[in-house]
């Protein structure tokens, strides 16, 4: 019982008084305890937030924490050993990376050798002012690497994100996290490919046109406008996208027709491994584009034939007479082209098949020769033509247009050009001449050989450098690649070494499908299809037989129709129809050629008949300017025997020419311009 005023004793604990107090305590531990929750939750927010940025110094001051535990724990000789072998593998890896101009050995080769340095020192001193100095300074050079390269890639990619919303990629196009490219497709191999270009931070603002064939699939993709999102960024990492969408197959990227279209192509089955069967002619005009074979991809390649010249060569027994039949088989067929053929094997075996599709067919050097003097004089005339219409019109004609100038393309094709430059070397330069002029006429040339060396091409690059379209087939040897593609070509991809099968080939031109080495393969005329096409486009009666190709066809349309096509317009000084004289090649009595500076020397001698030339005479028509000039030729010409100097006019010597010496004049034809053609060829 208590009574008013009553206190209780000191050392009586009240249960009142006890509640309160062990609730403090709790509450205290509580606060603490959160308290410390939340300061880890902030530390690991702050960390992740920040893990790049602290990533150089967490790694360095875990190499040095490992260390001085290592040294805590005892450092042995050998344990010594290990850390300097590492160190100079790494120091050897740098010089590697240097000295081979690899940016990522060097890297490598230079942070391996930093580490194994802070770790050995740490190892052997522990926690001593070395260690620590050692430390920082590897901390502060990393962080002066890394800063500026984690900078600009941050630039990289908000850039990108902005990029990808202004042009249009909508939230229902992305992920879950509106900052991410959507990765799933319409199909599995959409959403590979999706994938694969946001692992390399190039995400697709639309993949479309998707088109699956017996040999893969293609599609067409949209990429962010800007030169590190631009279809060339990615194609320089081919090999990383490859990877990164894990297809089965060969990737092949190219542009498509602006600088952000990617064109995606996976081939998974090679169409090349079997002959690929020529379907026929499949163009009537050398303006079209001339289909020669088939991609890797299945589609179909090919060039343009008008104003191109073209190269096509590889080793015996790869192909090269399949491609030169298909290309002469799509021109015979075209109405605004002519051939003209030359062929030095034995009896034409190659382009013989093809006369009677051809103007004319030279199978010897000096028909060859009379050929190319015709394209000569084509060339200057339609070269008038264009000068005399830019004259009275006022509108410069810069090319020849087979379609409106009334005169068809010229294609003269050699097969076997090797063997043309050997039996005639001095039409080397003449090939070089003619290429270099020809093409704004509208004449093009189509050689073909199977020994590119630097003597067939004149011994000179310059020549090389006017075919506009080259193909080359399997060689044996690397420098063949060279002399076909151009310098370097073999250490920079074009590899015809590696062509297995007779038709494989590399095409190389202005196209920009053909820029990069690529593995093709040319369709195969069958004997069957070259003897349909000219049956169906050569000179063929009602029964069957071939007509001989005796006159040269006539040009399709008016004799030099125009500009546009319209009324003929006559050659400057010259009647449109001017009378051509066709003859053979001049050669002396045991059959080779007469050159041309002694040409008009012997004409004179044959003129000169029985009474015969003297020096001082040939001086006074302007043979020579000198009678030693005569005097060297006509000495060599009566040790042959075909001269006479015994006879004398006066006090100088006549020099007639003998009875073996004298060989007729060919038959002259009188043709029109239309049929300037050395068709006797």
């Amino acid at each position: 019982m208590t009574t008013a005023g009553f206190t209780p004793p000191r050392h009586v604990t009240s249960p009142i008084t006890k509640t309160p107090s062990k609730g403090r305590a709790l509450r205290a531990a509580s606060s603490v305890g959160n308290a410390s929750v939340a300061v880890g939750k902030a530390v690991c927010r702050v960390c992740g937030r920040l893990r790049y940025e602290l990533a150089p110094a967490a790694a360095t001051f875990g190499l040095t924490s490992l260390s001085w535990l290592h040294h805590a724990a005892g450092v042995s000789l050998l344990e010594h050993g290990v850390y300097g072998l590492a160190t100079l593998a790494a120091s050897g890896l740098t010089l590697a990376g240097l000295k081979f101009k690899s940016k990522a050995a060097t890297h490598l080769g230079i942070g391996g050798a930093v580490m194994a340095v802070d770790t050995w020192i740490g190892a052997w001193n522990g926690p001593s002012m070395p260690s620590l100095i050692t430390g920082g300074v590897v901390l502060i050079g990393s962080y002066a690497v890394y800063v500026p390269w984690l900078v600009k890639a941050r630039h990289e990619r908000i850039a990108l994100q902005l990029k990808a919303a202004k042009t249009g990629a909508m939230p229902e196009g992305l992920g879950v996290n509106v900052t991410q490219a959507g990765v799933t497709g319409d199909t599995k191999e959409e959403t590979a490919l999706r994938r694969g270009l946001v692992a390399l931070g190039i995400p697709a603002q639309d993949v479309s046109q998707i088109v699956f064939t017996d040999t893969g699939w293609h599609a067409l993709v949209t990429l962010p406008a800007g030169k590190n999102t631009s279809a060339e960024a990615v194609i320089a990492r081919q090999t990383q996208l490859e990877a990164n969408m894990g297809i089965v197959g060969t990737l092949r990227l190219s542009v498509g027709a602006q600088a952000n279209h990617l064109i995606v192509r996976v081939q998974t089955r090679d169409p090349l491994a079997e002959t690929i069967p020529w379907p026929g002619p499949a163009i009537t005009s050398c303006a079209e584009w001339l289909p020669l074979g088939m991609n890797p991809d299945g589609t179909v390649f090919g060039y343009d034939p008008l104003y191109n010249h073209v190269l096509v060569a590889g080793a015996t027994d790869n192909g090269k007479s399949g491609v030169l039949n298909v290309i002469l088989g799509n021109l015979a067929a075209c109405k605004d082209a002519a051939l003209l053929l030359v062929d030095m094997k034995p009896g034409a075996v190659e382009l013989g098949s093809w006369s009677s599709c051809a103007r004319a067919l030279a199978d010897t050097p000096d028909k060859a020769a009379a050929l190319f003097d015709y394209v000569r004089r084509e060339i200057k005339e339609r070269g008038e033509l264009m000068s005399q219409w830019r004259r009275e019109t006022g509108v410069p004609v810069r090319k020849w247009d087979p379609t409106k100038h009334g005169r068809p393309a010229l294609f003269i094709v050699i097969d076997e050009l090797a063997e043309l430059i050997r039996r005639a070397p001095e039409l080397a330069k003449e090939l070089e001449s003619l290429k270099q002029i020809a093409r704004f006429c509208a004449v093009q040339f189509i050689e073909a050989t199977q020994s590119p060396s630097a003597r067939v091409f004149g011994d000179s690059t310059d020549a090389r450098q006017q075919y506009q379209v080259r193909i080359g087939l399997g060689v044996t040897e690397s420098v063949a690649t060279n002399l076909i593609l151009g310098a370097g070509a073999h250490g920079e991809g074009w590899r015809l070494t590696d062509l297995d099968m007779p038709g494989k080939l590399m095409i190389a031109s202005r196209d920009k499908d053909h820029q990069k080495p690529m593995e093709r393969r040319g369709y195969y005329p069958s004997d069957a299809d070259i003897a349909a096409t000219v049956a169906r486009y050569g000179g063929v009666s009602a029964d069957g037989v071939l007509i001989e190709p005796s006159a040269p066809v006539d040009d399709p349309g008016p004799r030099g129709g125009g500009p546009g096509g319209g009324t003929p317009v006559p050659v400057p000084d010259a009647p449109a129809a001017r009378p051509v004289l066709l003859r053979a090649v001049p050669t002396y009595p045991d059959g080779s050629r007469i050159p041309d500076n002694r040409l008009e020397l012997w004409e004179a001698l044959r003129e000169a008949g029985a009474e015969g030339l003297t020096l001082q005479e040939a001086v006074a028509q302007g043979i020579a300017g000198h009678r030693t000039s005569v005097q060297g030729p006509v000495s060599q010409w009566v040790a042959q025997g075909w001269v006479d100097d015994s006879g004398k006019r006066g006090q100088a010597k006549t020099y007639v020419l003998t009875a073996t010496a004298h060989i007729p004049v060919p038959a002259t034809t009188t043709a029109t311009e239309e049929d300037a053609c050395p068709a006797s060829l």
